[in-house]
């Protein structure tokens, strides 16, 4: 699976197909609250809509289809599919800045195929998708917009869906789901798919589990300890981004391929071999990049897990994630090797506090401080295993992300079955598309070594100097 900015998408020219859900019904209002993320996303998004910045609250993804799809057995994969998961018949709407719960029967909703048109241009069909992405995620039901772009030999389906309904594991599940229901649809084959549970219920639980804490609770002792060691604020990127007045500011992403299939297999093997894992060494070259640059030796930052605390959830389609803080101290030695043990360590501390919910944790530790909207973060996701993924690659599976705003740099580790690679996004500065590259260059080369068997981390290209800022030798 490759991740991309929409902006740089090429589609090729076709027929495109929308497919429309629809209800004969009226919507009922209903009173689980939002998740926290659910909120801050809303208030995000009306934020940008009051000053006129155009935001990309949505998470997209095209895929590839042998031959002309048939659209007879694409619109029953879809009416199946929103029929089957609460993300798509239940919603928000924002009601006196607090969102209002509505839902909608699930068998009242229906599906039908619209006709766009012919697009003979791949620029003005990649424009004419964002603007209706944009328009049909914006607020309210439905948060979806799929089509698909139909041709002789290969069509390409798409869809987009508001993040405050979808993560990057359910985008996963509809790539599965979709093309089990098109091909049982097609085939007559039956089609066995496991329950899946409702987000509403996991909102339910966050609700109380967030009542239920204190700015004394022990459950808060790794958000304490983390935001003391930064003097109550959270960790800033190891290079200089141009952004001095922390302000969110137009955006890039890259991606950038750290390792092939075999050295991603033999990095996890010398992780195993020191005691931890793929993500632990990758937290661990990070945390030892960090220090020839700025001679700081403590790595902090928030990372991504996920809230499907069980495995009827895995099947679940919604905004299931939580941030958690990250934190461990490097060990003298200049070796990944025993880095590996420490993040390991760190990383395992972290990930126990799964469902002590981000905003919750700020709100009663900042004393009343505004905390980032967008908070830096570093995330890892191992999709070899998530089903479909081994057709990533002979279906073009993409996952498109509108254009970007940023305050600092986030990052995503993904392993998939061809390679391991990085994502990132960051300030649109000079300063930052200067810097950025030359420290993840440094992480690429520290996984690389692990990866080939040397014992060793190689030698840095720059020197830390005694203000801790590391100066370029021969970049």
């Amino acid at each position: 699976m490759r991740m991309t900015q929409i902006l740089d998408w090429r589609p090729e020219p076709g027929e495109v197909i929308e497919f429309e859900p629809a209800t004969d019904r009226a919507p009922v209002p209903h009173d689980v609250p939002a998740s926290l993320f659910q909120r801050s996303h809303f208030e995000l998004a009306a934020a940008h809509r009051a000053i006129g910045r155009r935001q990309s609250p949505w998470v997209a993804m095209t895929f590839d289809l042998e031959g002309r799809a048939d659209l007879d057995a694409l619109t029953g994969a879809w009416q199946g599919l929103v029929r089957r998961h609460e993300a798509f018949h239940s919603w928000y709407e924002p009601e006196d800045g607090n969102p209002a719960g509505f839902r909608l029967p699930p068998d009242s909703l229906t599906v039908r195929p619209v006709r766009v048109g012919d697009f003979t241009d791949g620029d003005d069909l990649r424009a004419h998708v964002h603007r209706r992405i944009d328009e049909q995620t914006a607020v309210g039901w439905p948060s979806l917009l799929a089509g698909v772009i139909r041709r002789d030999t290969v069509s390409t389906v798409y869809f987009a869906i508001d993040h405050a309904y979808t993560d990057g594991h359910s985008l996963a599940l509809l790539f599965h789901e979709l093309r089990a229901r098109y091909h049982a649809a097609r085939t007559g084959a039956a089609l066995h798919l496991p329950p899946a549970p409702g987000y509403l219920d996991h909102n339910r639980r966050e609700r109380e589990r967030s009542a239920s804490l204190t700015a004394d609770s022990p459950e808060l002792a790794t958000w304490s300890e983390f935001l003391a060691a930064g003097d109550g604020g959270f960790p800033g990127f190891p290079v200089e981004l141009g952004n001095d007045t922390d302000e969110l500011l137009p955006g890039v992403r890259h991606a950038y391929p750290v390792l092939t299939s075999d050295e991603a297999r033999a990095f996890r093997a010398h992780c195993a071999r020191h005691g931890g894992g793929f993500a632990a060494g990758a937290f661990a070259a990070l945390a030892l990049a960090q220090r020839e640059f700025t001679g700081n030796d403590v790595y902090r930052v928030l990372t991504v897990v996920s809230t499907r605390g069980t495995p009827r959830m895995l099947h679940a389609h919604g905004w299931l994630v939580n941030f958690v803080p990250l934190m461990f101290r490097l060990p003298s030695s200049p070796h990944l090797a025993d880095a590996i043990s420490a993040a390991q360590q760190g990383f395992q501390r972290a990930r126990t506090g799964y469902d002590v919910p981000l905003h919750r944790a700020l709100e009663l530790l900042l004393d009343g401080r505004e905390a980032p909207t967008i908070p830096p973060m570093v995330s890892y996701l191992d999709g070899r295993s998530v089903p479909g993924s081994r057709d990533y690659l002979s279906a073009d599976a993409t996952v498109l992300a509108g254009p970007d705003n940023a305050r600092g740099v986030s990052l995503w580790f993904n392993w998939f079955s061809d390679r391991a690679e990085l994502v990132v996004s960051m300030p649109d500065t000079p300063q930052a598309a200067a810097g950025v590259p030359k420290y993840l260059d440094r992480v690429r080369e520290i996984m690389l070594a692990a990866a080939a068997g040397s014992p060793r981390v190689p030698g840095p290209v720059g020197v830390v100097t005694g203000t801790g800022r590391r100066v370029a030798q021969g970049v």
